[in-house]
């Protein structure tokens, strides 16, 4: 016999290497990945409900017209309302009240008084709030309310100038709208 079975047997290691196979896997996972040190990227979103979007705040509802627009919103004390299926006028931007007034307006207004909750019925949207670090604007998803019909108030949010607000059909199916009723979600 070879000098490694003998100090196997000496130490009482004479194993199946089926067994050892399972020690080790029981082992690792008992410690969990976090002891290997993955490499691995921040999941944790911008400010909570906020997240960047994509390639750094780039989505695929911005163009050079829409950048355009939200430049130009900016500078007037207005807001970009961005309508996915509108094709006579898809970007409008639209004036917000004086700030001298005090008086704001919230998502939910905005989509009533435009008409776009009465054409389109249910809705997403996503409000891309102006800031200097993304080009795009910063991602805060609109919640809606089962119908996809009312904002919940949580994200009602305060229009600032130069906000974009993207708004889309709901794509939500009758299936769609069972299921989360029974998940509760």
């Amino acid at each position: 016999m070879s000098s490694l079975t003998n100090g196997r047997r000496r130490l009482g290691l004479v194993l199946h290497p089926l067994a050892t196979l399972c020690f080790a896997v029981a082992v690792v996972s008992s410690v969990g990945c976090s002891t290997f040190k993955l490499p691995g990227f921040n999941t944790t979103p911008v400010g909570g409900a906020y997240s960047t979007g994509e390639l750094g705040g780039v989505d695929e509802t911005m163009d050079m017209d829409v950048y355009q627009k939200v430049r130009q919103a900016q500078a007037e004390n207005s807001i970009v309302l961005q309508v996915a299926s509108d094709d006579d006028e898809p970007v409008r931007v639209l004036p917000l009240p004086p700030e001298s007034s005090g008086r704001a307006v919230f998502v939910s207004d905005l989509l009533k008084q435009t008409g776009v909750m009465q054409k389109l019925g249910s809705v997403e949207a996503t409000l891309y709030r102006s800031s200097p670090q993304v080009i795009g604007g910063v991602r805060m998803k609109v919640r809606m309310s089962e119908g996809r019909t009312v904002v919940l108030p949580e994200s009602d949010y305060s229009l600032r100038p130069g906000d974009r607000l993207y708004v889309a059909k709901s794509t939500n199916t009758v299936m769609d709208t069972l299921l989360s009723a029974a998940l509760g979600i």
